[in-house]
């Protein structure tokens, strides 16, 4: 396939790194003069110096003859003009990010006074979701649901005092309905085999029923005390969108917000929640409010440093979880080794949910794991395929990729060596980034 990107920040960047290495053709477009020069050094792609709005720019990249248009740049207005251009010449599927509410009808549709938009990626919203998955995984830090909620995967920090650390895989006495499927040890994604040694540093990924899961997290974590009371710093739209399922979820919130009006509002709106105007990094005015041994502290005040500062800040006064929004990649993967519990990635969120749009039709949904480490890929069976009918063990799969969960008729199975995929029957694979389009090609047509 063509694929068209508009903006080479972050997201657009790996978007086009993922797509260019599953050998698809890739043309990238950016206004700024540093990101045009690091994509053209760095990706086998058209890369163009221009407005992605453009239409000029637009004609430039051969607009007319690709298949799929993402537009993912800062501006709500570029993305959507560049999507409503590239459908009037006909190209058959458009994605754009839009931060803004005003431009949507829910999170997933844009108004109708503007068409030639087929998907819309909404940050804030999927943020909130992912902080609210977080509350009810204590020891999580990411957690992730496939095949309708059926199946749930959690990315956990092995704790130092754990009775797992120093034993292999295959002596840990983990729930009969999870996987552990991966192992991230530094920079280094492994699939394990059962005689693989758990660390005390060691991030690891849990696949199976949600039950079973929450049971071998807190297990690992020793994170066993559910969520009861929670602080929040930020109430801006991504603040309100988590304080809101937060809410929903009978979780006792206190609000930070240093904005008059900001506050005002969000007390106003909300229906339990006490909600101070303050800055909310005080070690003073934090102990007032609880700080100490409270189950979650969030930092989303759209400022990546203040959200560190503040998480920081929170946990060394006692608290007993820290969450910070960071937008910077070079921030996230820094944050797990300085004290903060778990990073939630804007920018990698939205990767993922594009990524799941554009995959083939077999591909249902895509996670990308910490410092793109890997996928996981929620992939149906297809008829015909590589591995419809035959046991697990007798398919010649990718040594970095494993499959965890297999969704059947009779319901959830973690996969084993003599599991049978069947047509129709969804599996979640866990893959190194490298073997992802093999994957993909075993389970297909």
């Amino acid at each position: 396939m063509y694929i068209v990107i508009v903006g080479a920040g972050e997201v657009g960047f790996h978007i086009a790194t993922v797509l260019i290495q599953e050998g698809h053709d890739v043309a990238v477009i950016d206004r700024d003069p540093e990101r045009y020069r690091t994509a053209s050094e760095e990706l086998d792609a058209l890369v163009l110096l221009g407005n992605g709005a453009s239409k000029s720019t637009l004609r430039e990249a051969n607009i007319a003859r690709a298949n799929i248009l993402i537009a993912v740049t800062d501006a709500d207005e570029v993305n959507m003009v560049a999507c409503m251009a590239a459908k009037h010449v006909g190209v058959p599927l458009t994605i754009a990010r839009i931060r803004s509410v005003d431009y949507l009808d829910d999170v997933r549709s844009v108004s109708r006074e503007f068409t030639g938009i087929d998907y819309v990626i909404q940050p804030e919203g999927a943020v909130a979701e992912e902080v609210a998955k977080l509350a009810e995984f204590p020891g999580a830090v990411d957690v992730g649901a496939f095949a309708d909620e059926q199946v749930t995967m959690a990315e956990i920090q092995v704790d130092p005092q754990s009775e797992a650390v120093g034993k292999p895989l295959m002596a840990l006495g983990l729930p009969r309905n999870v996987l552990l499927t991966a192992v991230l040890r530094g920079d280094s994604m492994s699939i394990p085999t059962g005689d693989t040694t758990l660390r005390e540093a060691d991030r690891v990924f849990l696949v199976g029923k949600r039950q079973g899961v929450l049971k071998a997290a807190a297990m690992l974590s020793l994170h066993m005390r559910p969520t009861r009371r929670a602080i929040l710093l930020g109430c801006g739209e991504m603040g309100m969108r988590i304080a809101r399922l937060l809410e929903e979820r009978d979780i006792r919130l206190t609000i930070f917000e240093k904005d008059e009006r900001r506050a005002l509002e969000a007390a106003s709106q909300l229906r339990k929640a006490l909600v101070l105007h303050d800055e909310g990094i005080g070690e003073s005015v934090l102990l007032q409010e609880g700080v100490e041994g409270v189950d979650l502290f969030i930092a989303a005040t759209g400022d990546d440093r203040l959200n560190i500062l503040a998480s920081l800040q929170a946990k060394r006064l006692g608290a007993a979880r820290t969450i910070a929004i960071v937008e910077r990649a070079e921030f996230s993967a820094i944050l797990q080794s300085v004290g903060v519990d778990a990073a939630i990635s804007p920018r990698r969120i939205t990767a993922s949910t594009i990524l799941g749009f554009i995959r083939s039709g077999d591909v249902l949904s895509v996670a990308l794991l910490e410092r793109s480490a890997g996928e996981v890929l929620e992939v149906v069976v297809a008829e015909g395929s590589a591995v419809a009918g035959k046991r697990l063990r007798d398919i010649r799969f990718p040594a970095d990729a494993i499959v965890g969960v297999l969704v059947q008729a009779d319901g959830v199975h973690v996969a084993h060596g003599s599991s049978v995929p069947q047509p129709g029957d969804r599996a979640i694979v866990f893959a190194l980034p490298e073997v992802v389009p093999e994957v993909e090609k075993l389970f297909a047509h």
